[in-house]
């Protein structure tokens, strides 16, 4: 090939490259929406030190600094969508750990994300999450049908099998490790116990509406009762709006905005009848959700929701009176795991462990690398269960190293994830929420509620 005709060659293949990088940055909306966020990332490396999905398989890929660069070169055109990249963006927790320490501020959750929602909306997703996101939690009614159903397969007939029955070999076919300890789903739903709103004895001091999110609801519903018989204690009205659903985190944080808006937009319609004076969740991500990414990530600039809602630990260190009985239980020790939407998503780390300080027989044992993720990261811990275990095991050693009897936490999925890892970590420490430790220091519900509240309660 002579030199003109390589030159003409190499002008056609730039022309071609030059197209196919406009192209990509014509198509690719979501994630030129954060390219000044992009633009930011010094490359410096800090966010290596503090990833937990980095110390475990050591690719650069796995810290912020990497995905960065992916989803750059997705923008510019350089990348294509594909199966590895997909697979590298899915290998974060969304702990913000990286956030924390990046001296540009970056946003790396809003740049996750955004890649993420590339991914989905041209179908490279998998057809069980697209399901599950499109059908069971936007309509919301099928959840706890289905959740009883599976409540009644674990109670009446895996309880009955050894755990080397043959039935576990199932579980990898729906990507769930043989060896987890799974939750326990609810035979009752919370709301399925209570009525919408609930009257403390006396006169409100408070309306307050309840954030139940799906894991309260479906799952721990011990939680729920804790967290109502809490604030039927301190006398506050306790409204539980029925058409609440799924808070919309699993989905918008796997890329489907469209069914993550449609869910928050239901839960802002749902609370708003109630002129409530407060929202409160016991969910560190659900609070989040409603404080923060329903603006942020989905683009509800004036969510109604946003400026009332609190965590628990939060609205009770604000608006308790905290006069807590002594309940005659033996003295337990007790150390604390901060969940990582409570600590980095909301700022709240002090609210909590003042709250097991003051409580009657409670010693509280402050943790080494209590704010480190434990590696549950909601879907993050089935899908990359690999992974998630290994970050879990070493959260486990620093819990075992306190002595403790218990640990504490403020978010369901911590809970999920810290009962598998001590229980394969062969440790006896029981996992509560903050929320289950406070409640045996109040009255039972039938001594806080009107009587004509009462006929759902259990």
């Amino acid at each position: 090939m002579g030199e003109a005709s390589q030159a003409r060659s190499d002008t056609q293949a730039a022309a071609q490259l030059d197209l196919f990088r406009e192209v990509a940055r014509a198509n690719y909306s979501a994630v030129q929406a954060v390219r000044s966020e992009i633009d930011r990332c010094l490359k410096c490396g800090l966010c290596r030190s503090v990833c937990p999905v980095f110390a475990e398989i050591l690719d650069e890929s796995g810290c912020a600094r990497g995905k960065i660069a992916l989803v750059e070169s997705l923008a510019d055109g350089e990348l294509g969508l594909s199966s590895i990249f997909s697979d590298r963006l899915s290998k974060c927790l969304n702990c913000k750990s990286c956030m924390e320490v990046c001296p540009s501020g970056i946003k790396v959750d809003e740049i996750v994300l955004a890649a993420r929602a590339e991914i989905f909306t041209r179908g490279k997703f998998s057809f069980v999450k697209r399901f599950v996101f499109r059908h069971l939690l936007r309509r919301g009614r099928l959840l706890p049908p289905i959740s009883k159903f599976v409540a009644f397969i674990e109670r009446k007939i895996l309880r009955c099998l050894p755990p080397s029955s043959p039935y576990r070999i199932l579980l990898p076919v729906v990507k769930i490790d043989r060896d987890r300890v799974l939750p326990i789903f609810a035979e009752h739903t919370l709301m399925d116990d209570f009525g919408e709103i609930l009257k403390p004895k006396g006169k409100p001091r408070m309306r307050v509406g309840f954030f139940l999110g799906c894991s309260t609801n479906l799952i721990y519903t011990n939680i729920g009762r804790a967290v109502i018989r809490i604030l039927l204690g301190e006398g506050f009205e306790v409204v539980i709006p029925r058409k609440q659903g799924c808070c919309g985190v699993p989905v918008f944080t796997s890329g489907d905005r469209r069914t993550g808006r449609e869910l928050a937009l239901k839960n802002i319609r749902a609370f708003e009848p109630f002129a409530l004076d407060a929202i409160v969740t016991a969910c560190a991500s659900c609070g989040r959700a409603l404080k923060t990414d329903y603006e942020t990530i989905l683009g509800f600039r004036k969510n109604a929701l946003g400026a009332k809602v609190y965590d628990l630990n939060e609205f009770l260190a604000k608006f308790a009176k905290l006069k807590l009985c002594d309940n005659g239980q033996n003295p337990i020790k007790v150390t604390y795991h901060d969940p990582c939407h409570l600590n980095r998503g909301q700022g709240i780390t002090e609210e909590p462990r003042k709250l097991l300080e003051a409580i009657p027989n409670v010693s509280f044992i402050e943790m080494e690398e209590a704010k480190r993720c434990c590696g549950g990261g909601g879907l993050f811990s089935f899908t990359h269960y690999d992974i998630a275990k290994e970050i879990g095991r070493k959260k486990a050693g620093y819990i075992a190293a306190t002595g403790a009897d218990a640990v504490a936490t403020s978010c369901p999925s911590c809970i999920m994830q810290l009962e598998d890892v001590l229980r394969r970590s062969g440790l006896p420490q029981r996992v509560v929420h903050v929320a289950e430790l406070l409640a045996a220091c109040y009255p039972p519900l039938e001594e806080s509620l009107e009587k004509h509240c009462q006929a759902k309660t259990k």
